[in-house]
């Protein structure tokens, strides 16, 4: 089903243009539905495309893009076509995805796929270039990194630092929290931007800060509008305060710019994520919308009946299994929180402990998880790229180089005895101390705990089932999901979930990734 929705009395049409109907006559669109086709060719130069759960999303913008990077009307123009999306993963995927479809000369400069935190370093760059704003020390080429661990050890305190912008000139000041938590030295923060290195979250601050100077929104508008012709943003109601001004921004710049996203599926809003002013960015500067019904993911009537419950506010009751899903054959346990999926059984294998909180000891567990996981999933653990930076190893073959001796610290693991955590827990602190500078504390529970849930898992009899939280989960799709789900969430389930919550939404999110059926374990 498509529904072309104009979003304002005053939007664009949403319409097909010629070379696009002609695109779409390629074999490259064969296998896409009317609708999809629609999204991927129409003129309209600022869109907003809906797209529920399997419904194409991705395959969609990858279309789009080389719709547009190919169109016959900007032959002779040399301003990028760039897509973004807001983690590493997902524009892998979409490059992915475009390289599949158009081949590798879609991606040639200046045409780009990368994340926003990319775009907006480079919009920082081109300020501290031009000279509208000044970094200490006069600074110009920064270079970026995605976290202080990476540079120096955290520990627990009360010390923070803020960016700051006076007269033009970006500055740091220190101070305190009112509580404390894992940091690095704000004091070795400050030294650091002043040399000219920062983190994305630096970038962002300096970004924000400086767009409330006229001087700086005509200059980038400027830059915007001579650099890109179009942007295709996925995800888009994973974007916060900043990412919805630079997009706006580039839409009052004249560029052509698409956005693809569920509303239903926002669930960033821990990281500042506004998806109630993704509408109101979208009428008020007249954007077109397709929406996209059709799904391909539900292999089965109830799975199907149970989607369309959830999005329309029916309350629904999901299929329990005391025995954490053994019985249902779940291919998947997802959970709210990490601790959530841990509690579901040993016959689960989660691929973290809980989101990092930066200690040595932590990212030294992480390391053996990923060796466990590796092993059993094929793929690495949700943190191991957080792990390795609290532990500033910067070589990512480490982990590999390690497996004889995690592997012999998993033997440890399996022998009988009370103390064989400990034993362990030694072991991986050699281990560790071969590789990396960090110390890591004597053993003690709070440490070993974390080697006592693997042990639990390599001693069970059976093959252990993925666990991961609903976060993680976004974006894929397997036959028997289990959710684990709290009487909070089973209440809101059975009363009908609403967009507008943010435990509603995750829960739709866990409930649409089953392609047969949903369980609740």
């Amino acid at each position: 089903m498509t529904k072309m929705i104009p979003t304002s009395t005053t939007s664009n049409e949403v319409d097909v243009t010629p070379d696009c109907a002609g695109i779409a006559r390629d074999g490259r669109y064969q296998s896409l539905t009317s609708s999809q086709t629609l999204a991927a060719g129409t003129s309209a130069k600022t869109l907003f495309i809906e797209a529920g759960p399997g419904s194409g999303k991705t395959t969609v913008a990858a279309h789009r893009f080389g719709a547009i990077r190919y169109s016959s009307e900007s032959v002779y123009d040399n301003r990028a076509v760039v897509a973004v999306s807001f983690t590493r993963a997902a524009t892998y995927e979409l490059r992915r995805r475009v390289r599949r479809l158009w081949g590798p000369s879609a991606l040639q400069w200046p045409h780009k796929i990368v994340t926003l935190d990319t775009i907006i370093c480079d919009l920082v760059s081109y300020l501290l270039q031009q000279q509208v704003i000044r970094w200490p020390n006069g600074h110009v080429n920064l270079k970026v990194e995605d976290s202080w661990k990476v540079l120096a050890a955290t520990f627990y305190q009360r010390g923070t630092y803020r960016m700051a912008l006076s007269d033009g000139t970006v500055r740091v000041q220190v101070g305190f929290a009112r509580t404390s938590a894992q940091r690095v030295e704000p004091k070795f923060v400050k030294k650091m931007i002043e040399l000219g290195t920062c983190t994305h979250e630096d970038v962002r601050d300096v970004l924000e800060l400086a767009l409330s100077l006229p001087l700086v929104r005509e200059a980038l508008s400027a830059r915007i509008r001579n650099s890109m012709r179009a942007i295709i943003v996925d995800e888009i109601f994973d974007a916060n305060d900043l990412d919805l001004e630079v997009i706006e921004l580039a839409i009052r710049a004249g560029v052509s710019v698409s956005v693809v996203g569920d509303p239903w599926q926002a669930l960033y809003v821990f990281r500042g994520a506004r998806p109630e002013d993704v509408p109101a960015l979208a009428a008020r500067t007249s954007m077109s919308q397709v929406v996209l019904e059709d799904s391909f993911r539900w292999q089965t009537t109830d799975q199907r009946q149970l989607a369309d419950d959830l999005r329309a506010g029916r309350g629904v009751i999901l299929d329990k299994f005391q025995d954490g899903g053994i019985a249902a054959g779940i291919d998947v346990a997802l959970g709210v929180l990490w601790k959530d999926v841990w509690e579901v059984g040993s016959h689960i294998l989660p691929l973290a402990f809980h989101a990092p909180k930066g200690s040595s000891e932590e990212a030294a567990a992480t390391l053996l998880l990923n060796h466990v996981v590796r092993g059993v999933m094929g793929e690495d653990a949700t943190y191991l790229g957080d792990a390795l930076t609290t532990l500033a190893i910067a070589d990512p073959l480490i982990p590999r180089e390690l497996e004889p001796n995690l592997q012999d610290i998993l033997d440890t693991l399996r022998q009988s005895g009370a103390k064989s955590a400990n034993h362990a827990y030694d072991q991986l602190v050699a281990t560790i101390r071969e590789v990396s500078p960090r110390e890591m504390r004597p053993a003690h529970g709070a440490y070993t705990k974390r080697l006592k849930a693997i042990q639990a898992r390599i001693l069970h009899d059976r093959r252990p089932v993925l666990g991961i939280t609903i976060h993680q989960a976004k974006g894929r799709e397997w036959g028997t999901v289990g959710v684990r789900v709290s009487q909070s969430a089973r209440d809101a389930l059975l009363s009908g979930l609403n967009v507008n919550e943010d435990l509603h939404r995750k829960l739709y999110v866990a409930c649409t990734r089953a392609r047969r059926r949903t369980v609740e374990v």
